[in-house]
């Protein structure tokens, strides 16, 4: 790792050394109780759930079936920690992420106890395959458990492969309330999620709820010709399939 990354992580975690843990304050047993529930959302969502014990600074819980696709161990990374992956981050995207992780944990550190749970940070980056080429993939990070002084003591951390969309793309990241969608911290130019319009957005939120193209034209006053070029539209600025792909992709990113 070059230098520049040491500073920038440091400085990341000192951010989570705001944090004053006392041992008495923690009771794992909360962390059993969510395992069951975690390993079934893993399953169902076909992605990957991880659970970060910020006391231990290491990860409590992985469940994940990307871990032969970016060629790494199970056991060695629940020994290695972040770093591991960290590793294999496109070189490009790491500085991009660990001031995401500072700024964004900065943020959730300094609100209320009550209100920690309400949000959650959203990035993306690219992780080195184990064949070589670099895979794109989105994370959510969302407070889990807090301990008896209101300190963030588990993060859950889900993460999905997403298309790429190329090796220009500007790293896209927020803070968001979960209630609200209202968004922190970033710019909207910081955020680089500006990639659709407000109109396509809505469309697709319409599309995610299963209505027909006759259907949202006729909800918002359009011809289908122009909703149907605003399907195309999307795909084409999401770099997906078809719109199944799509919406996952922006419900993944708190789009919709």
């Amino acid at each position: 790792m070059t230098p520049e990354f040491e500073r920038l992580f440091s400085r990341y975690i000192s951010i989570l050394s705001h944090q004053q843990f006392d041992e008495r304050d923690i009771d794992y047993s909360h962390l059993e109780k969510h395992l069951g529930f975690l390993r079934q959302l893993a399953l169902v969502e076909n992605s990957s759930v991880a659970v970060m014990d910020l006391f231990r600074r290491n990860y409590a819980f992985i469940q994940s079936r990307f871990l032969p696709v970016i060629g790494l161990e199970l056991d060695a990374l629940m020994k290695q920690g972040p770093r591991a992956v960290f590793e294999i981050m496109h070189p490009q995207d790491l500085p991009s992420v660990l001031e995401t992780l500072q700024r964004g944990n900065e943020f959730l550190l300094g609100l209320p106890a009550a209100e920690k749970k309400e949000y959650k940070i959203i990035y993306d980056f690219r992780l080195r395959s184990a064949k070589g080429p670099y895979v794109r993939f989105i994370q959510q990070l969302l407070p889990l458990e807090l301990d008896a002084r209101g300190n963030i003591w588990l993060m859950l951390m889900l993460n999905d492969i997403v298309p790429d969309r190329g090796e220009d793309a500007k790293p896209q990241r927020k803070v968001m309330n979960i209630r609200t969608s209202r968004e922190y911290v970033f710019t909207e130019e910081e955020s680089g999620t500006g990639m659709l319009t407000k109109r396509e957005i809505e469309i697709l939120g319409m599309l995610s709820k299963g209505m027909a193209s006759k259907q949202v034209a006729d909800e918002l006053f359009l011809s289908v010709n122009t909703v149907n070029n605003h399907r195309r539209n999307i795909l084409e600025k999401t770099n997906t399939e078809n719109t199944a792909e799509a919406v996952r992709f922006a419900i993944s990113m708190g789009l919709v």
